[in-house]
């Protein structure tokens, strides 16, 4: 386990190859055990069952890539996991596939940073930062040096628990626009609003809540900005890529915005982008 501490953070972190997130969904490098923000954890283990091939063992700010160059009965690549072995079937991100490749990792602790590295041979270096950049926040800074021609799409899945688990009335999710977006169903439960989404009642266990296209009113994509409040704990997050469109899934222990945006990386221009 790796921290970095300041008089009002403290983040646990999870080295990419100690056996914690074992899954094939997310980026290993930078999960998080816990994140305490003035002794209150707003990130922590919000699953009831615990297991590291789960797809979802992780906690906090957790990052996905999608699937490149995914065929049946082929190999695949997911970004910051591995060289992986498709199967039959078309993919699907919560299955867990079989490693073929998991290329190399390296951790260099400073002392307000953790820097993960996660190389596979002819295909990309990618660099991770998680960075102290004040006594009450922290960024993520990404950059993908690519061998060969690599797209697709990342997005951060924010599982913030923000000091509890319940999620109703005193969850608050805020974009500095007036969001839209379909929802899955016909909820009683939540709403979109003028800046935001509300809950209208607690989520009860076994319920859960989603909206897969949330954007900005009359726009097309989104700026990369939002903030979570729950009582006397607010989380603002913001981003300097564009977003094409944010997720929001929720249960009765934590409601997640998914931002999601685009990355393109070749030889000749590496990508970079940072979360804060």
């Amino acid at each position: 386990m790796y921290y970095l501490e300041s008089s009002q953070l403290r983040l646990a972190v999870h080295g990419p190859a100690d056996g914690f997130y074992l899954g094939t969904r997310f980026d290993r490098s930078g999960v998080l055990d816990s994140l305490q923000l003035g002794g209150k954890e707003i990130c922590g283990r919000w699953f009831e069952h615990y297991h590291p091939r789960m797809h979802d063992a992780v906690c906090g700010p957790a990052e996905e890539f999608t699937a490149i160059g995914y065929r049946p009965g082929g190999h695949f690549l997911k970004i910051g996991v591995g060289v992986l072995r498709a199967d039959d079937a078309p993919y699907d991100r919560f299955h867990l596939y079989e490693m073929e490749d998991p290329g190399e990792w390296t951790v260099v602790q400073r002392e307000a940073s953790l820097e993960f590295c996660h190389r596979l041979k002819g295909l990309y270096e990618y660099h991770k930062t998680l960075e102290l950049s004040g006594e009450n926040r922290f960024e993520i800074r990404h950059e993908l040096l690519a061998f060969q021609p690599l797209e697709g799409q990342v997005y951060n899945h924010n599982f913030f628990t923000m000091g509890r688990m319940e999620v109703g009335p005193g969850r608050k999710l805020d974009f500095p626009f007036t969001p839209a977006g379909t929802w899955r169903a016909l909820y009683d439960s939540v709403a979109f609003k003028e800046n935001g989404v509300r809950f209208t009642r607690r989520l009860e266990p076994g319920e859960s809540v989603f909206s897969g296209d949330i954007h900005e009113s009359g726009k097309v994509g989104m700026p990369y900005s939002l903030r979570l409040t729950d009582r006397d704990i607010s989380v603002q997050i913001s981003g300097n890529v564009p977003v094409t469109h944010t997720v929001l899934w929720a249960n009765h222990r934590i409601a997640c915005l998914e931002p999601y945006n685009f990355f393109s990386s070749t030889p000749e221009s590496p990508f970079s982008w940072r979360v804060q």
